[in-house]
């Protein structure tokens, strides 16, 4: 019973993998690349001046509003600290829970050969 469950359950995971990749594959794109006439220099001494006339709706946003919203220079560290700071925070949280964990585990492993070797 336990293996029929576990081919299952499997084999729903798999079905909606595959309605998921081809519903995806079906959506039109949004983003045709990048603008070439985009001076990267430029736009970083001034970034007001951008012409968002050809670029994605996102990025658009993200360079005329970044410097309003965040008195931030670089669009980057923005949006990672500002705008999704709570998120960048609990990832932080995981990674540091995650190798507490393991240093936890490893030094009962230590402490239990030592005891060992003792006796």
């Amino acid at each position: 019973m336990k293996k029929f469950l576990t081919f299952l359950c499997l084999g729903i995971i798999l079905f909606a993998c595959v309605f998921a990749c081809s519903d995806l594959a079906s959506m039109p794109r949004t983003y045709e690349g990048q603008n070439a006439a985009v001076s990267v220099y430029q736009l970083q001494q001034d970034p007001m001046s951008y012409d968002d006339s050809t670029a994605d709706g996102a990025a658009a946003a993200i360079v005329q509003q970044n410097l309003e919203k965040t008195h931030a220079v670089n669009d980057v560290t923005s949006i990672v600290f500002d705008f999704r700071g709570y998120d960048t925070m609990g990832e932080a949280f995981i990674l540091i829970t995650a190798v507490a964990g393991a240093v936890v585990i490893l030094y009962n492993k230590k402490e239990k050969k030592e005891e060992k070797g003792d006796e």
